[in-house]
C-alpha cells in the first residue's frame, strides 16, 4: 500500500522544532510547504459528533472534498470510498461491549458530483445512532455515556491501491489543517440537555495538584478563564499553558457525558509535536440537576500525548470557581 508523505522545508521544520511563540506563522509556513503526490480525501466539516443516548435518530455527518489535481474536478484515479464502523466501550462496569469494525457503506464517483468553491468534488456520509446499533448488533442497553462509535473510511484508486488511516500521519491526518485527512472519526455518546447558562461565565482557575515534568512551574497555574457554551452539552475555555513561562495559547473543551465530564485540551506547545490534555484517571462528576455550577474540580491527564518530549503523562487536578 502506498504511503502519503509530507515534504516540509528545512525552515518550517526548524520552526516547529525550536519553539511555539508564533504558532500561527508556523502553521502558515507548514501548510504552504506541504505536498503529496497522491489524491486525498479531506474533511471539510462534521456535525453530530455527540450522539444522543436517548434518541436513536440522532445523526453524525461528515463532509468531504476530494483532491486529485489542485483546484480542479478531476477524478481519474478515484474508484470508491468504503466505510466501516466499530464500537469502543469506555464505560467501566466490568463488561466490555466493544465491537470490531464491520462494513458500513460505500461512496462512488457519482456521490461526488457537486463541486466546492475551489472547483473540487465534494460528497458526504452520515449515519444515525440506530443504524450504528443495527450494523454492530448492539442494543441501547449496551451503550453508555462516553462510549464511542468510530467511523473508518478507505479511499480506493483505479490502480488497485488504497489509502486509509494507517497510511497517513502528521499534518495530513490532523483535523483542522489543510489536508485534514485522518480517514477515521469518532462520535461520542452523550445525554443531551437544554441548560445554556449552566457552567457559563468567568471562573477562577487554580491548579491544585500535579507536578510539571520539566520543573519549570505549574502547567495550568492560577488564572481567570471564560467558559462558553459551544454546544448543548459542551463547554470551552481558552487558557495560558505554562502561565508566566511559555504562555502558550490553549483551548480546553469539556463534554457533559450523562453524569460526568470528558475533557480534551489542545494547543501548539511541544518538542516537535503538540502536548495535549485528556480526561483524568478519576471521573469528574457534575450536578445532575443542572443548577450548582459554583465550583468544579477537574481531574486531568496532562501531557497526553507528550508532544514528543518523552515525559509520559501526568495526573493533575484543577479547580474552577465561578466569579
Amino acid at each position: 500500500m502506498k504511503k502519503i508523505l509530507l515534504k516540509i522545508s528545512t525552515v518550517a521544520l526548524a520552526l516547529i522544532t525550536l519553539g511555539c511563540s508564533s504558532d500561527d506563522n508556523v502553521i502558515d509556513i507548514v501548510t504552504r510547504d506541504l505536498s503529496t503526490d497522491l489524491p486525498f480525501l479531506r474533511i471539510t466539516s462534521q456535525t453530530g459528533r455527540s450522539l444522543n443516548l436517548f434518541d436513536t435518530d440522532s445523526k453524525y455527518t461528515v463532509n468531504f472534498e476530494y483532491q486529485e489535481v489542485e483546484n480542479t474536478s478531476a477524478m481519474e484515479k478515484f474508484e470508491r470510498v468504503d466505510f466501516s464502523i466499530n464500537f469502543i466501550d469506555n464505560f467501566d462496569d466490568g463488561v466490555d461491549n466493544s465491537k470490531a469494525a464491520v462494513a458500513f457503506g460505500t461512496l462512488g464517483k457519482s456521490d461526488f458530483s457537486a463541486l466546492s468553491s475551489f472547483g473540487m468534488p465534494v460528497g458526504s456520509f452520515d449515519y444515525t445512532f440506530g443504524e450504528a446499533l443495527t450494523a454492530l448488533g448492539l442494543t441501547t442497553a449496551q451503550v453508555n455515556g462516553g462510549d464511542q462509535f468510530q467511523l473508518n473510511w478507505e479511499l480506493f484508486l483505479t490502480d488497485g491501491s488504497s489509502i486509509n488511516s494507517s497510511d497517513v500521519s502528521g499534518n495530513i491526518s490532523a483535523v483542522g489543517g489543510y489536508y485534514s485527512s485522518p480517514y477515521q472519526s469518532r462520535a461520542a455518546m452523550v445525554c443531551l440537555f437544554d441548560a445554556p447558562d449552566f457552567f457559563v461565565g468567568d471562573y477562577q482557575l487554580e491548579q491544585l495538584s500535579g507536578s510539571d515534568p520539566f520543573g519549570i512551574g505549574p502547567t495550568f497555574g492560577s488564572q481567570v478563564v471564560t467558559l462558553t457554551a459551544t454546544g448543548a452539552t459542551q463547554r470551552q475555555f481558552n487558557f495560558l499553558y505554562y502561565p508566566g513561562a511559555f504562555d502558550a495559547n490553549y483551548t480546553f473543551t469539556m463534554n457533559f457525558v450523562c453524569d460526568r465530564l470528558s475533557m480534551v485540551g489542545a494547543g501548539g506547545l511541544g518538542c516537535g509535536g503538540s502536548i495535549g490534555q485528556t480526561t483524568g484517571d478519576t471521573p469528574t462528576f457534575f450536578d445532575q440537576n443542572l443548577v450548582d455550577d459554583a465550583e468544579i474540580i477537574l481531574s486531568i491527564t496532562d501531557f497526553d500525548g507528550d508532544g514528543g518530549c518523552g515525559t509520559g503523562s501526568n495526573q493533575i487536578t484543577v479547580r474552577l470557581t465561578k466569579l
